[in-house]
């Protein structure tokens, strides 16, 4: 059965790039009226698209009625419409964050022979140190200007690049790194489209979902998602850069250990072990975009076994010290543990756990102990991470589980698939989120992007209610709504303990 184009899909194609238009080119963070109405719409979109296309079989085929293209599934237009919406952004002006000024300011240093590590920008604005290319006009764009860069490596790339081929405009240099950050995008989207059909029957709470969406449909979720698109391409995060590295070290990996066991010659041997170095490396340049995949690491364990996990973490460490050596002096590694100290024990914004935590503190003790509140919080977090590594549910996803365990869990020490890894994953983060100090909503993607491949969607609901943050920058002064904190966190919440009810109870069946 054939089915043109209809009016329907292109109209709502043309609505949601109009509202991406207006986020991109026209709103700013103080029109808090004009931001949150344009979301809100985005949104109501994107949740239409997701329902008509979890309707639609996509056994179904769409003919372009102008056959610029070949016949394709529903999924596989909605695809191509969210390349469409990012590409839109490429040229317009980061609005919601000024970090692209930073980016700029590190590869000006970079491109004059100066380590962007070895001095604050404060301290060339002190000694009056500009040049033709270090302004003041683009020092005055800073929001970081007291503290060191924490960029890593394969930032500093991406900056030093983008100021080589525009040495003195900053409207060029943004246009390159959000060339590359678009590129990414397109890069995971067409990773997520590989990797869905193959992983959808490995996990459990995957086959659940299965039965309700159709076959890559799952993709919209992330592809389609206004936040995703606002935020990456339009206000130029490198989490683009972590996702797209993230997923193509684990698409490497997951053909490595699918072909391992059918090589019969040296030639697919090599081609293995060449996937595996290279999903190693991959995974480094993940690392050194964000740090954030770093947490995931010892989940390697449970996905490779004990022996090829050693191997490659030592990959994935080698591959990070050729990545950062560059970079390295004397000032570099006390440069930039400084500047993160700070980040983390200095700076609050959305957080959870942290405030209520904060607030029992300081009803306590009369003042916030915030390095002590971080230090817990970190204890917290990486007991989490052992205990949804190492441990598994009796009679769950895994097998080889010991016969001793608490509240129905056991250690595990059998590999696992890799849509549980996701699963894992997720759940990972989700803990280091609620513990953290700082959230702003661009650092939902990197979650959302795991959820695809798992039946969880408290996430989309998340990336539905960050927007609403924008508010603390609506006052003359910017402050904090808790009001509104506490509302999202509160949704997200009952949302996530109604889907693990309803999860748990369809598994009894």
């Amino acid at each position: 059965m054939k089915k043109y184009i209809s009016i329907a899909d292109a109209l709502t194609l043309l609505a949601m790039l109009f509202f991406v238009l207006d986020l991109g080119y026209r709103v700013d963070r103080q029109g808090f009226t004009h931001l949150i109405f344009d979301y809100a719409a985005l949104f109501l979109l994107y949740f239409h698209v997701l329902y008509k296309v979890k309707k639609e079989s996509n056994d179904i085929q769409i003919r372009d009625t102008f056959k610029i293209f070949r016949t394709y599934t529903p999924t596989q237009f909605w695809l191509f419409g969210g390349v469409i919406l990012r590409g839109c952004l490429l040229f317009s002006e980061p609005n919601l964050s000024e970090d692209i000024y930073r980016f700029i300011w590190d590869g000006r240093l970079i491109h004059l022979g100066i380590n962007p590590f070895d001095f604050k920008p404060s301290y060339y604005f002190d000694n009056q140190l500009f040049t033709d290319t270090l302004t003041p006009e683009l020092y005055a764009k800073l929001n970081s200007e007291n503290y060191f860069s924490v960029y890593p490596s394969a930032c500093q790339g991406v900056f030093a690049f983008s100021v080589w081929l525009f040495p003195k405009s900053v409207f060029g240099a943004m246009v390159i790194t959000k060339f590359f950050l678009l590129a990414c995008e397109v890069g995971s989207i067409y990773l997520l489209y590989k990797m869905i059909p193959t992983s959808a029957h490995l996990s459990k709470s995957f086959e659940l979902l299965e039965r309700y969406v159709p076959r890559h449909s799952n993709i919209l979720i992330y592809v389609l998602n206004p936040l995703i698109i606002i935020e990456l391409c339009g206000n130029a995060h490198f989490e683009a850069a972590m996702i797209f590295f993230f997923l193509l070290a684990i698409f490497l990996l997951k053909s490595t250990t699918e072909q391992y066991s059918v090589v019969s010659h040296d030639n697919q041997r090599n081609s293995v072990q060449l996937h595996f170095f290279s999903s190693a490396f991959a995974f480094a340049l993940s690392v050194a975009s964000k740090m954030l995949p770093l947490m995931l690491l010892p989940l390697m364990v449970r996905y490779l076994g004990w022996k090829k996990s050693m191997a490659y973490g030592s990959l994935v460490a080698i591959s990070l010290i050729l990545l950062f050596y560059p970079l390295y002096n004397d000032l570099f590694i006390d440069n930039i543990r400084t500047s993160l100290n700070l980040y983390f024990q200095k700076f609050e914004f959305n957080a959870s756990v942290y405030y209520m935590y904060s607030y029992i503190e300081m009803a306590k003790w009369g003042f916030n102990p915030i390095i002590t509140i971080s230090r817990n919080l970190n204890i917290v977090v990486v007991t989490s991470i052992m205990i949804l590594t190492f441990f598994s549910k009796k009679g769950g996803n895994t097998e080889g589980v010991s016969q001793k365990g608490i509240f129905g869990y056991s250690l595990s020490d059998k590999p696992i698939a890799v849509g549980l890894f996701f699963e894992k994953a997720l759940f990972i983060l989700s803990v280091y989120f609620l513990c953290a100090a700082i959230v702003h909503p661009w650092y939902a993607s990197f979650l959302l992007v795991l959820s695809v491949f798992t039946s969880y969607r408290y996430l989309v609901v998340w990336t539905f209610l960050l927007p609403l943050t924008y508010i603390h920058y609506a006052y003359s002064q910017p402050a904090e709504n808790f009001w509104v904190i506490g509302f999202e966190y509160v949704i997200v919440l009952i949302f996530f303990i109604f889907e693990k009810y309803v999860m748990l109870k369809k598994l009894r069946r």
